[in-house]
């Protein structure tokens, strides 16, 4: 292959890399500004934008792996200088769940599969521990080490699928409930020899009926502790292709205002390209 010619099929790539990477920040700038800013308490269940702050998951304080600092999520690199290159050695993300907090409520945020934007980020040379040492741009350094956090306290955005666990959103079907538990009963035969007021070994109808009121009751009484029980609402990964799960600690407007910067120096690269393509063609 000579050299015009592996320079053709680098420009075909990238023509293709950029048509990607522009479809993919203009499809996450679309969802954005079309996915209203909703409040953790009103939420809709399904495809929601929310705002907060961070928070630890009941109570867990989790700690970053390079510097020991608290923090809601994480992610690390560690890379090694072998011969005046940086090769990635180690590296790790966070899949600790956290929680976002506003002043309606509290939401449990599952990080797994989130494109995670502009978090605070530490990088420094050192060892492969995590150790610090002083380097002028990482000269004679062996380690480098960048570190990402979302701190507790932390302003928020994020847009995912939201769903509520606990309690009753729809009215019980107690009878199917019933139904199922005198099947469960029927397999014991010490609870249905309770019901056995006559002691003849069988169940007779009026007998059965007093078995169905007490499935009854106690189907009743499950419902009423589990209404009872506080709503837990959850963000996570829709996983809809259409749908991006995204984590930021800038605005909404920030992050369509990046996409589009995206979108838009993407296109200029596939132009740039085509316009060689084109050239090279003629």
């Amino acid at each position: 292959m000579t050299a015009e010619q592996l320079v053709f099929v680098v420009a075909i790539g990238v023509t293709v890399a950029g048509l990607f990477w522009a479809w993919r920040s203009i499809r996450r700038a679309w969802a954005l500004a079309d996915t209203p800013i909703a409040k953790i308490h009103s939420a809709p269940q399904g495809y929601v934008e929310l705002r907060g702050r961070a928070a630890f998951w009941e109570g867990e304080q989790l700690a970053a792996p390079l510097s020991g600092l608290p923090c809601a999520w994480y992610r690390f690199r560690i890379e090694e200088n072998r011969n005046n290159r940086w090769w990635t050695i180690n590296h790790g993300i966070s899949d600790h769940l956290f929680v976002l907090e506003d002043e309606t409520g509290r939401c449990v945020v599952d990080p797994d599969g989130a494109e995670v934007v502009k978090t605070t980020q530490d990088r420094w040379y050192g060892d492969q521990h995590g150790g610090r040492c002083h380097a002028l741009w990482g000269i004679g350094a062996q380690y480098r080490n960048t570190e990402q956090r979302i701190m507790p306290g932390e302003e928020l955005h994020i847009i995912g699928g939201f769903q509520t666990a606990g309690g009753h959103r729809e009215p019980p079907d107690l009878r199917r409930q019933v139904t199922e538990l005198l099947a469960k009963w029927q397999k014991d035969p010490r609870r249905m020899a309770l019901f056995d007021r006559r002691g003849n070994g069988r169940i007779d109808p009026d007998e059965w009926e007093a078995a169905r009121r007490a499935a009854y009751r106690q189907v009743e009484r499950k419902n009423l502790m589990s209404s009872a029980t506080p709503d837990v609402h959850i963000l996570s990964n829709p996983e809809d292709w259409s749908q991006p799960f995204l984590i930021s600690t800038v605005s909404e407007r920030g992050l369509i205002n990046k996409y589009r910067r995206d979108a838009i120096l993407s296109i200029l690269v596939v132009l740039l390209a085509g316009a060689y393509l084109f050239w090279y063609g003629l």
